[in-house]
């Protein structure tokens, strides 16, 4: 029979083992559990917008990106007619195109309708092995990870929006969003790991050319800045990964596939100042920094410094929006996102009232999509407060933000799935080491030589012996 130590090494790479094999089958059931409409009907997409979506694609397909672009859509909207270029973000299209395309170039072509049919199903799988990675990052924890992998996989948040057939903007919407928080996280580990704001910025860009969710993602990433800031966390890693991040996706906003929805929405919108403002913040927390160093200037003085940079930006940025601005550059807040701070009211347009999704969430459905995540979710998140860390702020930041936008309107739910889905992983990890190493603490083998010295009994030593004494005279 093989040793302890022979034990030890076979459990060492039966865990990983295990463990792999749950990735593989989540990563499976992800795809599989979104062919269910598939296998029931056949190749077909349902639903009103991805029926457009699709007739969208075929003409991108047929004609073109520039034709795509410029297409003016008379047979909807009659009798007005829609620009299709400036009112569609060409990010779900440009996929499948792609998508084709490569099919064709591999020697494994498929029809157009097929690939927009099963591509909501191979971005669900996506979304949850990228959900997988960010638990990683938060946890440090690799069972975690693949608990939150198998979890989102399966996940009714998600799936309401991933079922092959729904060709629709949210659909690889998740994905991308998912994968832009894994790497903005990842750019934070380390001095080192700059380099991943510079996909993050690329990812951010793809999910701005997917969907109008990307507001929310914007922001996210800046409020978790600035969070790190008011905690005390500031570091030049986070200097160095905001100010790539925020180049990069900024330009691939202003400049990328959805450049005629979004134009300079970046720099005019206000829901989208925030982060444009804690860019410039972290620039000017920068410098402080060294001309700190180079001063050599201790506490108080380096905050008197701050102050003083602060001041003047705030006056010149005063001046500018006041003289140099022109008058409405700066907007407000769109309607919709104007209605999640407010309480939701009819607006008398019946066809939009009548879209369930934009209405407030009734409570129960928070058991619909979320079931036992539901529970096990707060104890997760309980787990974040212990062992500071830049990712486990994030993961609170982003739960706490997320809930709140997520009651406001029905379709925000799906944003709020991978966060649950980390926060279970987390609970469930705890609970599955804790009640392991509750039934092994008394199978630990011993320590060697331990063993031998309990077993043999401990000799008996004899009484001192009294010196013989003298018998008088």
């Amino acid at each position: 029979t093989p040793g302890p130590q022979g034990q030890m090494s076979a459990q060492r790479l039966l865990i990983p083992t295990l463990r792999a094999l749950l990735i593989a089958f989540a990563l499976f059931e992800a795809v599989d559990i979104r062919l269910y409409a598939v296998r029931t009907y056949g190749r077909v997409i349902h639903e009103f917008d991805p029926w457009f979506n699709f007739r969208a694609a075929e003409y991108m397909v047929a004609h073109g990106w520039g034709a795509f672009q410029a297409w003016y859509d008379h047979e909807v909207w009659y009798p007005l007619g829609r620009h299709v270029g400036s009112t569609t973000y060409p990010g779900l299209q440009l996929t499948a195109w792609g998508v084709h395309s490569a099919l064709a170039a591999v020697g494994r072509p498929a029809s157009l309708n097929d690939v927009c049919v099963f591509l909501p199903a191979g971005f669900g799988a996506l979304a949850a092995g990228f959900t997988g990675l960010l638990a990683w990052e938060v946890t440090r924890k690799p069972n975690a990870a693949a608990l939150a992998t198998a979890i989102m996989a399966i996940h009714p948040g998600h799936l309401m929006r991933s079922i092959a057939g729904g060709f629709d903007n949210e659909s690889i919407a998740v994905a991308a969003m998912v994968s832009t928080f894994y790497l903005w996280v990842r750019a934070l580990r380390s001095d080192a790991s700059w380099p991943a704001a510079l996909l993050c910025g690329v990812s951010y860009s793809y999910m701005v050319a997917a969907w109008g969710g990307y507001v929310f993602v914007l922001n996210m990433i800046g409020i978790h800045a600035a969070a790190l800031v008011l905690v005390g966390r500031y570091s030049a890693r986070l200097w160095r990964a905001y100010s790539l991040w925020w180049l990069v996706g900024t330009a691939g906003a202003v400049f990328g596939p959805a450049r005629y929805l979004v134009g300079w929405q970046p720099f005019q919108s206000l829901e989208q100042l925030g982060p444009t403002a804690v860019f410039a913040a972290l620039q000017l927390w920068q410098l402080s920094e060294v001309m700190a160093d180079r001063r050599r200037l201790d506490a108080t003085e380096t905050l008197k410094l701050r102050l003083r940079l602060f001041g003047y930006a705030a006056a010149a940025a005063a001046v500018a929006v006041a003289v140099v601005l022109p008058e409405g550059f700066i907007g407000p807040m769109s309607a919709r996102v104007r209605s999640l701070f407010i309480k939701h009211t009819k607006t008398g347009n019946p066809l939009v009232d009548s879209v369930a999704e934009h209405q407030a969430t009734p409570p129960m459905l928070y058991w619909h999509y979320f079931h036992f995540t539901l529970f096990v979710m707060p104890l997760g998140l309980g787990t974040a407060f212990f062992g500071k860390s830049d990712a486990k702020l994030f993961l609170i930041v982003y739960t706490i933000v997320g809930f709140y936008f997520s009651a406001k309107m029905v379709r925000l739910l799906l944003l709020i799935s991978p966060a649950t889905s980390v926060c279970a992983a987390a609970c469930l990890d705890s609970l599955i080491a804790f009640n392991i190493e509750a039934l092994t603490a008394d199978d630990q083998p011993p320590v060697e030589g331990e063993e031998e010295e309990a077993e043999q009994p401990r000799a008996i030593s004899p009484p001192p012996q009294q010196p013989p004494q003298q018998q008088p005279q």
